[in-house]
């Protein structure tokens, strides 16, 4: 999901009252669960915490959109917590003490995880595993849109992204390969990918929103 910050900037809706309050809330919550979808009624989320309820449609038009936007900002600048499209392929906020489990899975590459997955994307996959790319400056012949295919590939933990503002103002992505990003945010031992899956599926009640299962096997 983008984040127009300039989209705010220019109308001049600054930093309201009550936003580190309501990050404090919502940093104790995905302390507690681990995982919070940053949008959704699936499973709880930020939007859905700092809001006091649910959200229907794009939070973008809820009187507390604000508000919701900043707060996703002190989690993006918070060491403690990082993103993945992890839940229903949707944007995940997770908790440095999970950090082991998603990149145990991410890095196991198993069959769920490159079946369906066409020649573009493999090779766009196999770039990312020598060197981390920029979007922006991939010269792309797939005959799916880049950004769906890099979204594809987030969602099968196949790579990680991280959303950037490039010099002339556009949204770009840098992708990276997940052992990189793991020794880059202290590395260290991490457990099989079978255990690490056990332990996420511990944590979520409909286990279809995990992206190993059956329902989320295949190409979108």
């Amino acid at each position: 999901m983008l984040r127009p910050r300039q989209w705010f900037n220019r109308r001049g809706m600054s930093r309201p009252r009550g936003t580190e309050r309501a990050t404090r809330r919502v940093l104790s919550a995905l302390e507690h669960h681990g995982l919070l979808l940053q949008a959704g009624s699936e499973f709880p989320s930020v939007a859905s915490i700092v809001a006091g309820e649910p959200i229907r449609g794009s939070w973008w038009a809820h009187p507390k959109a604000n508000l919701i936007y900043w707060v996703c900002q002190d989690l993006d600048a918070d060491a403690r917590v990082t993103e993945a499209r992890l839940l229903g392929g949707k944007v995940t906020h997770v908790w440095h003490t999970i950090w082991p489990e998603v990149t145990a899975v991410a890095m196991a590459r198993d069959a769920w995880q490159t079946r369906g997955i066409d020649r573009h994307a493999r090779g766009l996959v196999e770039r990312v595993d020598g060197a981390d790319v920029r979007t922006d400056g991939l010269r792309w012949r797939g005959a799916r849109k880049l950004g769906d295919v890099c979204r594809l590939l987030e969602r099968r933990l196949l790579v990680k992204a991280v959303e950037i503002h490039t010099e002339s103002g556009r949204h770009a992505k840098v992708l990276t390969s997940w052992p990189r990003w793991w020794a880059a945010h202290g590395g260290g031992p991490l457990p099989a990918g079978s255990t690490a899956r056990v332990r996420l599926e511990s944590r979520v009640d409909d286990l279809r929103l995990l992206p190993w299962s059956a329902r989320r096997a295949h190409p979108r």
